[in-house]
């Protein structure tokens, strides 16, 4: 799958981040989604918001300083959304509900993990999430939620499902189904965004329900996305 556009004007630019291509620049230097766009553009942008490499799905850019900020005033303020959809190898504690847990990044490994609230540099976590459906595929219960971040720490979504029993299918960090490689993508999409146009003023809403994977296990029914 390569990056696609899904919206543009001279404010702001909606585009779908492929699975396995970085938000912007890293050590590998391999191309990442901010400088594709900024060539197609023509000057520099504004990174809103990132995803993991692993990760696919919608990311927001601002094509000025001014919507730049206004872009980050509505993350502080709670209005630019975003959601996930995952599929998790085993049931989360309910059908519906939340997870807060207490993060720590391994500066080391690159990996987080669920500490004590009194730990030093610990991070409070927090996401809401709702399990769409359940299947069974190889004996293995499968599930499919949706996910909400009410905070944004490093890999906050794998290690929090993870902690509480339902590691991501196909990750290879926190699941251990998985960690002996292989070229299997990580189920874990952000599907949609909403937010407020920094000139017009007017709501804007954009929606990518993932297909592949581990999702097509649950596409036949996943006739809707969600409504904010």
């Amino acid at each position: 799958m390569e990056w696609k556009i899904l919206f543009e004007d001279e404010a702001m630019l909606v585009a779908r981040k492929p699975q396995g291509m970085p938000s912007q620049a890293d050590k590998t230097g391999d191309l990442d989604l901010l400088t594709a766009l900024q060539a197609h553009c023509g000057h520099p942008l504004g990174l809103i918001h990132r995803l993991d490499r692993p990760v696919g799905g919608l990311l927001v850019f601002a094509k000025t300083k001014k919507v730049e900020a206004n872009f980050a005033k509505q993350m502080q303020e709670g209005l630019l959304e975003k959601r996930y959809r995952a599929v998790l190898c085993g049931n989360l504690p309910e059908g519906k509900g939340t997870l807060v847990d207490y993060l720590k990044k391994n500066m080391r490994t690159n990996l987080s993990e669920v500490v004590s609230p009194k730990e030093k540099m610990a991070k409070k976590a927090v996401l809401h999430y709702e399990v769409l459906r359940t299947t069974m595929e190889d004996n293995q219960t499968l599930s499919y939620v949706e996910i909400q971040l009410e905070t944004g720490r490093h890999h906050q979504i794998r290690v929090q499902t993870s902690h509480a029993g339902a590691p991501i299918w196909g990750d290879k960090k926190y699941n251990l189904l998985f960690q002996r490689g292989g070229l299997t993508e990580i189920a874990l999409w952000a599907y949609a965004l909403k937010g407020v146009h920094p000139i017009t003023k007017k709501p804007w809403f954009f929606e990518d329900i993932p297909t592949d994977g581990a999702f097509r296990f649950f596409m036949e029914n996943d006739k809707t996305g969600f409504a904010f």
